[in-house]
């Protein structure tokens, strides 16, 4: 039996508008890489149509679409989603997560 790999979604949301700009990475271990992770987290950025300020903020989501499991981060302003080491430490954080929830589902037999 095979399974397809849907991958996992990485998904910046604007807090007050709620426009979201999403993508799929069929090997988000690449998200690992700093360069990369920021670079996919900036790309999101630019694509929201929405990018004013608000006392919402902004959400930073990680989703393995294997299974719905997903994690995310909330930032009071877009400055703070927009620095560099920021955006590479949350998205490697929250890719942690998200694998950490699977391997927990794997070897957690007795149901807690």
């Amino acid at each position: 039996m095979t399974t397809e790999n849907r991958g996992y979604s990485l998904a910046v949301t604007h807090g007050s508008s709620s426009a979201t700009a999403e993508k799929v990475y069929l090997k988000p271990m690449s998200l690992y890489v700093p360069a990369l992770a920021h670079t996919a987290v900036a790309e999101l950025i630019n694509t929201l149509a929405d990018k004013s300020e608000s006392e919402k903020g902004f959400t930073l989501t990680v989703t393995n679409n294997n299974n719905g499991v997903s994690a995310d981060k909330d930032f009071s302003r877009l400055a703070e989603l927009e620095d560099a080491t920021t955006a590479a430490d949350t998205v490697k954080d929250l890719i942690n997560i998200v694998r950490g929830y699977e391997s927990d589902e794997e070897t957690n037999v007795c149901g807690w």
